[in-house]
């Protein structure tokens, strides 16, 4: 499946981006609960009902999007998709409806080759296996950074920074291990706030000779560190520098793990 971005003659208007309405999303997550339609996400293509899709106001379709994203490298389709969508605001990147859509339509193709254990038999249980991957169980940080779409995007909305000459340096960081973005920050309400993240991303690439070993583990243990502070302070009104300064005052202990 390939999209085209169809042009309106005169105006030169892109075609604009389809979701789900809200009572199919309902739908299609009764049929897999009850096991209805299992099968349906082992085909090459989702059959779905077209009439029960509207238009997304003010979001243009991208062009050829599969084409951009068909990789298996996080990084690179976590971009892609973000550049794909560069008018996004975060409130449409809360609505399940989208995502769902591009899961079971437009990157349905995507999704089977990335995610298909309940394809190849090493998964037990396939209805939970699908409904991990292609729906969103709420609309919560942690259940967006989670989702194998959304949380790409939401990696890179959240790391990127339009001052530095390469934007997506601290993106390559925070992609360096998938569990960074969707199990580590995405698990604390500090992963919400831009500011944090490119400070916790910016320590990192000062001190890269700590980080070289056990990446995971001291990633863990310094987003610990500033949700605890986060019970003190209110951290959303810091800036980078903020979260860069607190970091520095345990940097000894961080390289001790």
């Amino acid at each position: 499946m390939f999209l085209k971005m169809k042009m309106k003659s005169k105006n030169n208007i892109m075609e604009k981006q389809k979701i789900f309405k809200q009572s199919y999303v309902s739908v299609l997550k009764n049929n897999l609960k009850s096991g209805k339609s299992v099968h349906l996400y082992k085909n090459d293509t989702f059959e779905y009902d077209e009439r029960q899709t509207l238009i997304y106001p003010d979001v243009a379709k991208p062009e050829d999007l599969l084409t951009k994203i068909y990789s298996l490298n996080d990084l690179e389709t976590a971009i892609s998709l973000y550049e794909a969508y560069p008018g996004l605001t975060p409130l449409q990147a809360s609505d399940e409806r989208f995502w769902t859509y591009l899961t079971h339509a437009d990157l349905y193709p995507y999704m089977i080759k990335r995610w298909n254990k309940h394809i190849t038999g090493k998964i037990d249980d396939e209805i939970k296996y699908i409904s991990e991957h292609w729906f969103l169980k709420s609309t919560s940080h942690q259940e967006l950074m989670r989702h194998p779409i959304a949380g790409l995007w939401w990696g890179v909305y959240l790391s990127v920074d339009e001052k530095r000459e390469d934007k997506y340096e601290l993106t390559r960081i925070l992609f360096r291990q998938l569990d960074f973005p969707t199990r580590t920050l995405g698990t604390y309400r500090l992963g919400r706030h831009k500011e944090a993240v490119i400070g916790i991303l910016q320590f990192i690439k000062d001190n890269e000779e700590i980080f070289r070993k056990n990446f995971e583990k001291k990633t863990r243990y310094i987003t610990k560190y500033l949700n605890l502070v986060g019970g003190l302070k209110p951290l959303g009104y810091f800036d980078r520098e903020f979260f860069i300064d607190e970091l520095e005052k345990i940097k000894k202990k961080i390289s001790l793990i």
